[in-house]
């Protein structure tokens, strides 16, 4: 399967919303179609589909606007860049204690992404990481974690996008010893990674919003070496800053 398939009638749609949100004043039908180089009845169809939704309107003298229902879109992203926002001093804060990289991962339908970042203040720290990461979610601390705390169904489909790369057999051979390590993930509250870059762990615990639905995970990515010296310390750290994320989401509707 092709990861980079796109369907071709949802990116005419955004691109039709794209240029109504951005165009200096209401354009027609016709100034789109001529704009995105469409005919006019697929963007009729366009039209019709999008003002279904609310994206899209016509005002009194036939102008294209932005509808209320981009409110919804408004108002979710805003919701995240404010929970993201607000866990970015707890990042820090673990961050600060460890004197390790400390990070955020969410979920993201079949994908969990790095969004906070926060580096260490050794002088020797972890370099590689940056905001975005996505992808080897059956490798990763945060991913193993996700996985363990998803329903079976949501599972599969993640795993199955995270290693749909690798040989049958090799696939086979990694499901089936998550499947074994998951109950373990769930029962000791973290999962780690050893297998990203030799030298390195990452060890993260679950984040969950307020409908008790696995959300993320937070934790911190160190040279083995210093986990060895600094074991309770670190576990104890990233605990506690997991109990302080899970209390703010805890208070924010899901959704």
């Amino acid at each position: 399967m092709d990861n980079n398939y796109t369907l071709q009638t949802v990116e005419r749609a955004i691109a039709f919303l794209e240029y109504v949100a951005n165009a200096a004043t209401p354009p027609n039908i016709k100034d789109v179609s001529a704009a995105l180089n469409l005919n006019i009845t697929t963007c009729y169809h366009l039209l019709r589909t999008l003002a279904a939704k609310q994206y899209i309107e016509r005002n009194e003298h036939g102008g294209l606007e932005l509808g209320g229902g981009v409110e919804v879109l408004i108002r979710g992203y805003q919701r995240f860049q404010d929970i993201e926002k607000s866990l970015s001093e707890i990042v820090k804060r673990l961050a600060a204690e460890t004197m390790e990289s400390a990070v955020f991962s969410r979920r993201e339908d079949n994908n969990v992404v790095l969004k906070l970042l926060v580096e260490g203040s050794h002088r020797l720290r972890v370099s590689g990481l940056s905001v975005g990461l996505r992808g080897n979610e059956h490798q990763r601390a945060s991913g193993k974690v996700v996985l363990a705390h998803l329903d079976p169904k949501t599972r599969a489909a993640m795993l199955e996008a995270s290693v749909s790369a690798l040989p049958e057999k090799q696939r086979k051979g990694i499901v089936k010893a998550l499947e074994k390590e998951f109950p373990q993930i769930v029962e000791r509250g973290w999962a780690s990674d050893e297998q990203t870059e030799q030298g390195i762990i990452a060890i993260c615990a679950p984040l969950f919003d307020s409908s008790g639905a696995i959300f993320g995970a937070i934790g911190i990515v160190t040279p083995t070496f210093r986990l060895e010296n600094a074991r309770e310390k670190f576990f104890s750290a990233i605990q506690n800053a997991a109990a302080d994320a899970n209390a703010l989401l805890k208070n924010i509707p899901a959704g």
